[in-house]
C-alpha cells in the first residue's frame, strides 16, 4: 500500500511542477516588459520571427512603438491588442489561452500523468506479485 502511495504521490507533484513550471509572470521594469513583449510580438513582414530577432524596417518600426507604448504606461495586454488590432491576430507568438490551444497543452500533461500512474500501477502489481509467491 505504501509504494502505491509514494508512486501516486511521485505523479501528483511531477504534474504539479509541470503545471507551476508553465506559469510564466509578465516582467515588471519597463526594459524588462520591452524585452518581452519584443520577444512573444511577430514581426510583421517575417515569417515567424519575432520583432526582436528580426532587423526588418516593419519590426525596427514596431520595437520603437513598443518601447513608447511601454513608457506611456500602456499594460502589456493592451499594447497586444494593440498589435493585434493593427497587423491582425497572428501577429503574437504565444498562443491564445482558451479553446482547442488549451488543449494542446493539457493533452500532454494529462498523458504524461496517466503514464506515471501506468508504470506505479504496473510496479506495485509486479511487487505484489513477487510477494505471493514467495
Amino acid at each position: 500500500m505504501s509504494t502505491r502511495l509514494i508512486w501516486g504521490a511521485l505523479a501528483v507533484a511531477a504534474i504539479a511542477l509541470l503545471a507551476v513550471g508553465s506559469v510564466h509572470s509578465p516582467p515588471s521594469s519597463s526594459s524588462a516588459r520591452v524585452a518581452y513583449l519584443d520577444s512573444i510580438l511577430k514581426c510583421p513582414s517575417c515569417e515567424d520571427l519575432s520583432i526582436a530577432q528580426s532587423d526588418a524596417p516593419s519590426a525596427v518600426a514596431l520595437r520603437h512603438r513598443v518601447t513608447h507604448w511601454v513608457d506611456e504606461g500602456w499594460s502589456n495586454s493592451r499594447i497586444e491588442s494593440a498589435v493585434e488590432a493593427s497587423y491582425g491576430q497572428s501577429e503574437l507568438l504565444l498562443p491564445p489561452g482558451g479553446g482547442v490551444n488549451a488543449t494542446l497543452y493539457i493533452v500532454p500533461v494529462a498523458l504524461i500523468g496517466l503514464a506515471a500512474a501506468g508504470v506505479g500501477w504496473h510496479l506495485y502489481e509486479r511487487h505484489k506479485l513477487g510477494r505471493s509467491q514467495t
